[in-house]
């Protein structure tokens, strides 16, 4: 694929990216404010993660068999009719839990099919020793969507006005599907018997036989469902136990957006300048700092522990994202991307709708602080995973497959 393909790449994927967290940053706000508890908000955040977990891996299957821009093309379809059914379910007044669960779902699926071919289609489009610069310009634009996501949806619902979140995601989809139509027609040779059983069962073969990439899928699966047991206690826990207004739940998760920012801001000089194995765990373990911040800090009345752990949590993570990523793109052969991209998004992805289900279940039971608990022990687990791997002893980046 020709260079000048790459900013196509990069629109299509930032637009997904901005309806992707405006969708995660507004159900939880609409439904807080319609006075909803923290399990139906946990049920919404699930199935917009579940979208991961049941979409990845047949989509990673047929992106190495048939046209990825045709695979893009149809999740920016997707994204255009959920965010069509949320958005008009709003303006109707009609605020039912189990059809913005419905709308949240699709817009992800419609998002999983977009990123999925970008990840296998950005290594065609630059050199290899540019791919870290690459994949950390992509994730900068998701950073800038997660500052100006959550700070628009907050402003819309305390407005009465979250019908309109709905539209801004229709709009990235939107320029989502422009940017695809336009991209080169990539397609990948069929093989002459096509099985998606036998295609998702080589992608994950590869995965387990690959040491580093089997260390990155294991912290994948304990990070993510950390991250989203957060995700779905947050906005109860920062509302009951800190006091905090919606306004200031969105402020917060736009200081998380701009810890993304710098971290991919900086992650390509650190992966150039520092040893790879302590930018596979640096990530990890700034996450399980920023869960102890968060709650013994709690004080009623007080934000900074909310904006510190979630700029923590943005800048380490992010810098692991773009390595891991890199590696991936490195170390997996051309013809496998889309089924190992897939085979670990599920495990990145796939996980999250669990963990969100369980921190609802210790907050229903225990109370949110015991979630965020969970969820610390959860980002623990993820850096032991590294540590004991051969991810933990690289010095450099490793070889191109």
């Amino acid at each position: 694929m020709p260079s000048h393909q790459f900013p196509k790449l990069a629109i299509a994927s930032i637009a997904a990216n901005f309806a992707d967290q405006m969708t995660l940053a507004l159900l939880p706000l609409i439904l807080v404010a319609a006075g909803a508890d923290a399990p139906t908000v946990s049920l919404v955040v699930a199935a917009q993660a579940a979208a991961w977990l049941l979409v990845s891996l047949p989509v990673g299957a047929y992106a190495d068999a048939i046209s990825r821009r045709s695979i893009m093309t149809s999740g920016a379809l997707l994204m255009l009719g959920g965010s069509a059914v949320g958005g008009t379910a709003l303006l109707l007044a009609f605020v039912s839990s189990w059809l913005l669960a419905l709308a949240a779902f699709v817009v992800a699926a419609g998002v999983v099919m977009l990123v999925l071919s970008v990840f296998a289609l950005v290594p065609r489009a630059v050199a290899a020793h540019m791919l870290a610069s690459a994949n950390a310009f992509l994730e900068f634009g998701r950073a800038c969507a997660c500052i100006a996501a959550p700070a628009l949806a907050a402003a819309l619902v305390v407005h009465g006005a979250g019908a309109y979140g709905f539209g801004l995601a229709f709009a990235g989809g939107a320029v989502a599907l422009a940017a695809a139509r336009m991209s080169a027609f990539d397609a990948s040779p069929a093989p002459q018997k096509f099985s998606l059983s036998a295609s998702i069962r080589d992608g994950a073969a590869f995965v387990v036989g690959e040491p580093i990439l089997r260390a990155i899928a294991l912290c994948a699966v304990a990070w993510n469902s950390a991250f989203f047991a957060l995700t779905a206690v947050f906005a109860p826990y920062a509302a009951n136990e800190l006091g905090m207004t919606v306004t200031e739940i969105g402020r917060s998760w736009s200081i998380y957006g701009f810890g993304l920012m710098l971290g991919s801001v900086v992650a390509a000089p650190m992966i150039k300048r520092l040893p790879t194995k302590f930018m596979f765990v640096f990530g990890p373990a700034m996450s399980c700092v920023a869960v102890v911040v968060l709650i013994a800090g709690a004080r009623r009345g007080s934000t900074w522990p909310a904006s510190v752990a979630l700029f923590a949590l943005g800048f380490g993570p992010m810098t692991w994202l773009v390595l891991q990523t890199s590696v991936r793109q490195i170390v997996t052969p051309h013809a496998l991307l889309g089924r190992v991209g897939a085979t670990i998004s599920t495990t990145i992805y796939g996980v999250r709708p669990l963990g969100a289900l369980a921190a609802g279940a210790l907050a229903a039971n225990f109370g949110t602080a015991a979630a965020l608990w969970m969820s610390a022990s959860l980002f623990f687990l993820s850096c032991i995973f590294l540590m004991l791997s051969p991810a933990a002893r690289l010095n450099a980046m490793p070889k191109p497959a």
